[in-house]
Formats: structure tokens, C-alpha cells, sequence
């Protein structure tokens, strides 16, 4: 299921175009047939900033590797400089900081929208605290490809991405495949996670 805030009509301020993808096994002609769609709706991004894709979902739903994926196509097409990815999960503070971790993204992307770099704190996961050092994202980049739960900016429609990928797949795969990943230490905060990812994604 597609969450709302991607289902409503185009406003003013613009949804992303939204393409979805169940995600159990990604083909190739399903990563070259996005970027196809990824390319077509560039060729209209007249800036100012880069070109923002996000790839959506919840948790094991498969973001990370399908960024890595486009990243990897786009760097042998249009060289090492033409893309940047960006992860959310360096940005949320904690295991109860969905919400707040989107609001940061979503002032992220509206400086980049307006060719602003936009600042930014990543989360120590292991000290439990913000790392005081800043990061920037350069509103240089050509093309950037955020991924991680939401990254669409459901609740902030004036701060949407310009192209929005939904990965669907059945929450005993998406479990099974994050517990996998991140190993027993994700199994105590699944819940609470999901509980999160409900009310983030009824907005």
C-alpha cells in the first residue's frame, strides 16, 4: 500500500513522482526501467539544487540496496562525481526519533531546493548523542539520492524530493531481512520502530 501523502493529487508545491517497486527481488530491468523514469523527469529539474530522488519504505524493505544500486549505474554512466547518497538513518536521533529525524531531513531538503547546502549532525548510535561536529550536503551535487524511512518528508509537503521511489514487501520478509542485517540488537526496538513508521506514514 502506498502511504497518503504520495497517493494525493500533484499540488503547487509538488509531490515527487512516485514509482513503486515490490521489492522482494529487484531485476536489472527494474533498476534500468527506474532509471529511465529517473531521467526523463530530470530532463525537466531546472534547479536550483540537485536533481532529489528518495527511496521510501519501511524498515527491510530494501532502500539501502537499491541506493547502492542506482549509484553504482549512475557513477559508470555519468562518472564518480554525479551522485551523492544520503542515509537517514545517520540523522534520527535514537530509537524513538523517527519523527524528529524527518523534520531535520525535510529543512535539508527545502535548503537544497533553494540552492542552499544544507547542514547537518549525524547520530552517534553508540554513544547515544549528536555528534557536534557539522556535515554538509552541497546543493553542488548534480544528482542525490537519499534513502531510508521517510524520505519522501510525509508531513512536510512544501519539502518533497522531486522523484520518490515506495519499496513494498510483506512485513515477515522486511523483519527477516532486517534482523539479518543489524542482527539481534534490532530485534528489542522492532515494535517500538514500527509503531513510528505507523504513525509517520498515517500523515
Amino acid at each position: 500500500m502506498i502511504p497518503e501523502h504520495l497517493e494525493r493529487p500533484n499540488p503547487p508545491s509538488g509531490h515527487p513522482v512516485v514509482w513503486v517497486i515490490p521489492s522482494q527481488r529487484i531485476s536489472e530491468a527494474d533498476v534500468a526501467d527506474l532509471m529511465r523514469g529517473i531521467d526523463r523527469a530530470r530532463a525537466r529539474h531546472a534547479g536550483p539544487g540537485p536533481f532529489i530522488v528518495s527511496i521510501d519504505g519501511r524498515s527491510g524493505a530494501g532502500k539501502s540496496g537499491l541506493a547502492a544500486l542506482l549509484r553504482e549505474r549512475f557513477e559508470a554512466r555519468d562518472g564518480a562525481d554525479a551522485v551523492r547518497v544520503f542515509h537517514l538513518e545517520e540523522l534520527y536521533p535514537g530509537w524513538d526519533g523517527l519523527a524528529d529525524g524527518v523534520e531535520l531531513y525535510a529543512g535539508m531538503i527545502a535548503a537544497l531546493r533553494e540552492g542552499r547546502d544544507a547542514a547537518w549532525h549525524a547520530w552517534d548510535w553508540e554513544l547515544d548523542r549528536t555528534d557536534p561536529r557539522e556535515r554538509t550536503v552541497p546543493a553542488s551535487a548534480p544528482l542525490l539520492i537519499t534513502e531510508g524511512v521517510g524520505s519522501t518528508a510525509p508531513g512536510h509537503p512544501g519539502c518533497r524530493p522531486h522523484f520518490g521511489v515506495w519499496l513494498h514487501l510483506e512485513e515477515p520478509l522486511r523483519k527477516h531481512r532486517a534482523l539479518r542485517r543489524d542482527g539481534e540488537m534490532y530485534r528489542q526496538h522492532w515494535d517500538r520502530w514500527a509503531a513510528q513508521e505507523e504513525r509517520l506514514f498515517a500523515l
